[in-house]
């Protein structure tokens, strides 16, 4: 029987340490909930293999390397190399992307904390080992799902590109609406369940801390089962995939927004929830690979398209929160923004970098899988139509810190996510990861 162990650790920041998600400041003026980090450890025989997960927007290449120190000098390397770490991807929780030479003393503070929560959390999980059973599955049901980038009927590509749009033709492509579910069961009751799904994290939007639909998910389901379990999310390719339904008319950004999607899910969740395969116990892999993912270079007539952006374009400060639609509205602060993006990725840009890539296996029927950055769903798609695991958990925004990876072919066609900035994805980053991906298996 496998051996398992769980637990969370608050590290909701205190006010005024600034918020990540958005290209405008947005210091916290409070919370609507906390944010938790949380482990779930798996061991068969001797090998100990798990999950760490952050309530983050996404994981620093800095977060990453102090989590390495941290999780060896204390747990040692083994249990490193066997975890994977991923952030949820919610756009109200705190922002380290300044590094630490540059916080101020209550960024500081709330970064030591979440370090401190770390050690606490991967501990408690060891110390919980007990005997339990998994049972997994999975549903093809993402309705709060939708692809954000449209062809528009003059044949551009517009992401995000406003409700009720007459100018929309159609979505750029269809999406992978699986939802995976694993269930712990120890001593004849639920104990933990972690859930695979597609969608950004950025529904609250405003200044306020909040874990976004993840957390009303978990209490939604901790309430309809009526006890306080520990719920994970492990949130699968959604580079271009967010909850705005552009067919409505409708406010789509609010906390009630993150109520409806999170209850909606969980229903989804519940519904299948005592209808899942129980896995047998088998042997655990866990396979650590690379992928060198190439860089975007900057052409000549690029760079000066953006100087003359930047020569032209009055700057114009916007008022309010600085999103990826304000590229397609022609907003001058935006288009002075991304000019200077694309001339930091011609100036600043190194030619690669490398990303970690880990697959935990449990016999042949279930995989996790890691994948940096916001990969676009294609890329989830084709490693589950690759794999010889019946159950596949595709896991983004992990292990290494890396940006948005379109598929190639989207990068012709424009949007907000192909905009240059220093060492972003060229067009071949995502072929080379499904490559990498794939072979790791």
């Amino acid at each position: 029987m496998y051996k398992i162990g769980f637990a969370q650790e608050i590290f909701t920041p205190p006010v005024g340490v600034g918020l990540a998600g958005y290209m405008n400041k947005r210091p916290n003026v409070g919370m609507y909930d906390d944010l938790y980090v949380k482990a779930l450890i798996i061991q068969s025989g001797e090998t100990k293999c798990g999950f760490v997960t952050f309530e983050l927007c996404s994981i620093t290449a800095e977060l990453f390397d102090d989590l390495e120190t941290l999780i060896v000098e204390k747990f040692g390397q083994e249990l490193f190399n066997n975890l994977i770490l991923s952030a949820t991807h919610t756009h109200t929780g705190p922002s380290f992307y300044a590094g630490k030479a540059n916080f101020d003393e209550v960024t500081r503070y709330a970064y030591d904390r979440l370090l401190e929560a770390v050690e606490r959390v991967i501990r408690r999980a060891l110390m919980n080992l007990m005997p339990g059973e998994i049972e997994v599955g999975s549903v093809y049901n993402n309705p709060y799902g939708f692809v954000r980038r449209y062809f528009m009927k003059n044949g551009t590509i517009v992401t995000n590109p406003g409700w009720r749009n007459p100018e929309i033709d159609r979505p750029e492509s269809d999406f992978d609406r699986t939802i995976s579910i694993m269930k712990i069961v120890q001593e004849g009751r639920i104990t933990a369940i972690m859930c695979n799904i597609a969608n950004h994290g950025d529904t609250v939007g405003g200044s306020i801390v909040s874990a976004d639909w993840y957390g009303r998910f978990a209490q939604e389901i901790q309430y309809q089962l009526k006890t306080g379990i520990p719920v994970m999310v492990v949130d699968d390719a959604s580079g271009d995939i967010n909850h705005f339904d552009f067919r409505q008319d409708i406010k789509q950004t609010s906390m009630d927004e993150a109520v409806r999607i999170g209850r909606g899910y969980a229903k989804i969740v519940l519904d299948k929830l005592f209808d899942l395969e129980k896995l047998p116990e088998c042997e655990i892999v866990v396979k650590n690979g690379t992928v060198t993912i190439p860089h975007r270079q900057i052409t000549e007539a690029e760079l000066a398209e953006a100087k003359h952006t930047l020569a032209t374009v009055p700057d114009i400060k916007k008022e309010g929160d600085f999103e990826s639609q304000d590229l397609a509205n022609k907003v001058p602060a935006a288009l002075r923004h991304f000019a200077q993006r694309t001339i930091n990725c011609y100036e600043k840009s190194v030619p690669s970098h490398t990303c970690r890539l880990t697959a935990i296996e449990f016999g042949k029927e279930l995989a996790f899988i890691s994948l940096p950055g916001e990969p676009f769903n294609g890329i989830s798609r084709a490693i589950r139509e690759a794999s010889p695991f019946k159950y596949n958990f595709i896991i983004e925004l992990a292990q290494t810190k890396s940006g948005y990876v379109p598929m190639p072919e989207c990068f012709e066609r424009g949007g907000y996510e192909v905009q240059p900035n220093v060492d972003s994805c060229a067009p071949n980053a995502a072929t080379e990861i499904i490559k990498a991906a794939i072979e790791n298996l």
